[in-house]
């Protein structure tokens, strides 16, 4: 996936890089833009994680090919993570494995992690490890109301800022929007952090994919770990696409 250069994005990406106070905390965060194509390494990955996929089906269902896969997927319920009742081959959070496109769509989201935080291998996610948000809006607000608390309205001209530019890039009410939902007591990406919030804005038609994240450290945890955050709560923030 090729990271795509933006201006206006790379400086909203630098301020939430280097801290945003909201209160007595400081929120930091990623933003960025990629194009869906794969790289030839990507492209062995992708194949890899599909014949993976399909093993694990183990053959009792009728798998499409990645290759001849558009870039997307059918979604069954998006609301319901169902770790636990889900099988294989039903409808997970991002559609039926069975779906070529939906297996495509879960490597694209792995890959954009892998791409953001090279630190960290995410290979074996699932489906189930995403959610599709159930609308923009209320990632607009969840967003808005963790970068200003209360009466509280200094950052509001950056939140503003940071919807029109992706709206400029991204258009955003044709993306769908999905988050990573990692388990905060057994993810490598939790550590350190109070809370975090993924979030990956996905344009079919534009073959592009936006990945916003933001976290809050946890009290004393060195600055180093200001490239990493990763966790999730109720509360969300978001997330999309970075890279160092």
């Amino acid at each position: 996936m090729k990271y795509l250069e933006c201006p206006p994005i790379s400086e909203l990406d630098l301020r939430l890089h280097s801290g945003i106070i909201v209160g007595d905390y400081k929120v930091n965060g990623r933003v960025e833009i990629y194009s869906c194509k794969l790289a030839p390494s990507e492209k062995r990955l992708a194949n890899s994680l599909d014949k993976q996929l399909a093993v694990e089906l183990g053959g009792s269902q009728s798998v499409g090919s990645l290759e001849d896969s558009p870039l997307g997927g059918s979604f069954g319920n998006p609301f319901n993570p169902g770790h636990s009742s889900l099988s294989p081959a039903s409808a997970s959070p991002l559609g039926s494995v069975t779906d070529s496109a939906t297996r495509k769509l879960l490597i694209n989201l792995i890959l954009t992690l892998n791409n953001t935080f090279s630190d960290y291998d995410f290979r074996d996610l699932k489906p189930e490890d995403f959610i599709r948000e159930g609308s923009l809006d209320l990632v607009q607000n969840s967003i808005n109301s963790k970068l200003s608390r209360g009466e509280d309205s200094s950052n509001v001209e950056f939140y503003q800022r940071l919807w029109s530019s992706l709206d400029d890039e991204m258009s955003l009410k044709e993306c769908e929007i999905y988050s990573y939902v990692n388990d905060m007591d057994d993810d490598a990406l939790s550590v350190g952090k109070i809370w975090s919030v993924n979030y990956f804005l996905y344009n079919k038609k534009l073959k592009k994919l936006a990945f916003l994240a933001c976290w809050i450290k946890t009290p004393g945890v060195g600055q180093e770990d200001s490239d990493e955050g990763m966790e999730s709560d109720d509360e969300g923030v978001w997330a999309m696409d970075t890279q160092d």
